[in-house]
């Protein structure tokens, strides 16, 4: 399993990661400072069980 693969770029800001989203991903943090986005079925895949927490849900 490839974490950085599935977390791609991080964001600084949770805002701009809002902004960059899109309806169908969701973003996500482990530490609330850097945020990623990803698909919803890689985080219930992967990286719920490693601690990731969902931010911002799908369609918001």
């Amino acid at each position: 399993m490839d974490v950085i693969a599935i977390l791609g770029e991080s964001y600084d800001s949770l805002v701009e990661a809002s902004v960059d989203k899109s309806p169908d991903e969701v973003v996500v943090t482990k530490d609330d400072e850097v945020f990623y986005i990803v698909s919803e079925n890689d985080y219930e895949q992967t990286l719920a069980s490693l601690g990731y927490k969902i931010i911002v849900n799908t369609g918001e």
